[in-house]
């Protein structure tokens, strides 16, 4: 799952951001909600098949990172600088999706195990026993861990690799995958202990993908395939079209996930936006880490208060304003940062330097 701005490395590029990718991004976070908001509250409706978007956030975040830290890293930043970096920027979202799924399941069904299962939560390590998710406190979490893996998989091997090795990795994760979903029947692995590991095809895929379709972009000039809105309304689309069609969850899964996102991506990702949208497209991409690290505690509190209508459209408006407020303090912390003036370099080392 990618949660950062989306860099144009081509010169020629007329901004420095792909808006229309950080939309999607936020439409992907509403689609696994609305998901979890249908499976909690019954009846899972046309986002029954909204899982798959984790296989979206996988493919950006390859994509992303690619374009933004793999010319760093061949220059000579460490594997500890980049992952550091990669927990400093995911880590701070987990803690508060952990601390509110801590009080959602201490206040639900007692303090015994919390702060056990908080500890863990907040040194990314899953609990392993039993039928249970391996981040009770909030289920999501699961693909921020393997996102961890992929970053760390992208620092020691995949950097490395030429783009036909790369491709070839990409072949051999997908087949691989292919491989789980059938044998499962669906495209759900990550959450649950007895079989989490059954993900790590489902990571490796989407987020090898995104590499080579980064380095392949940034190769050349493309020619733009179809309209921005064309592009952002589509992958919504289909996904809410796929529990009608007449195949089978696997079949479907399968599809979508090997062929159909990579598909709409690449069409999103040589989409232009004009400058009008830009501004609405950041703000749904904004919300979108926020949204996805905290909305299933949210959602939880609420269906114990019922199973109504009401309470389950408060529980979705609860969480995209608790997204927003959280966006904004992140935005306000990194411009913070921003504006700090840089540290005073010690005077040996600038000598050295210059």
């Amino acid at each position: 799952m990618r949660f950062m701005s989306l860099p144009i490395a081509k010169p020629t590029a007329p901004s420095s951001r792909l808006p229309l990718l950080d939309g999607l991004r936020g439409l992907a976070a509403i689609g696994v909600m609305l998901y979890h908001v249908g499976n909690i509250f019954g009846g899972y409706g046309p986002f029954s098949r909204s899982y798959l978007f984790v296989d979206f956030f996988f493919l950006l975040s390859g994509f992303v990172l690619a374009l933004a830290a793999e010319k760093k890293m061949n220059a000579g930043w460490g594997t500890m600088g980049f992952m550091r970096a990669r927990v400093i920027r995911l880590w701070p979202m987990i803690a508060v999706g952990a601390v509110i799924g801590a009080i959602q399941v201490g206040s639900a069904f007692g303090w015994a195990h919390v702060p056990f299962l908080l500890l863990l939560a907040l040194l990314m390590v899953p609990a392993m026993h039993g039928p249970a998710e391996i981040f009770p406190l909030n289920g999501p979490q699961w693909s921020l861990m393997l996102e961890v893996i992929a970053n760390l998989l992208h620092a020691v091997v995949l950097r490395r690799l030429s783009q036909s090795s790369l491709l070839a990795f990409v072949i051999a994760s997908g087949l691989a995958l292919a491989a789980v979903i059938f044998h499962f029947g669906s495209n759900t692995l990550g959450p649950f202990a007895h079989n989490w590991w059954f993900a790590l095809p489902r990571v490796a895929f989407a987020y090898s993908l995104g590499v080579w379709l980064a380095r392949y972009w940034q190769s050349r000039q493309h020619r733009e395939l179809t309209s921005w809105s064309f592009s952002l309304a589509l992958p919504v689309l289909c996904l809410m079209i796929l529990p009608g069609l007449p195949i089978s969850i696997a079949i479907g899964d399968a599809v979508i996930v090997l062929f159909g996102l990579p598909a709409m991506f690449w069409l999103a990702a040589t989409s232009r936006v004009p400058e009008r949208a830009a501004p609405f497209l950041d703000r749904l991409g904004a919300i979108s880490f926020p949204l996805y690290a905290v909305h299933l505690p949210i959602v939880h509190f609420y269906a114990r208060l019922g199973q109504s209508w009401s309470l389950m459209v408060s529980a979705v408006a609860s969480t995209l304003l608790a997204s927003m407020v959280l966006a904004i303090v992140m935005d306000k912390k990194s411009s913070d940062k921003r504006s700090k003036p840089p540290k005073t370099m010690p005077q040996p080392l600038a000598r050295k330097l210059t």
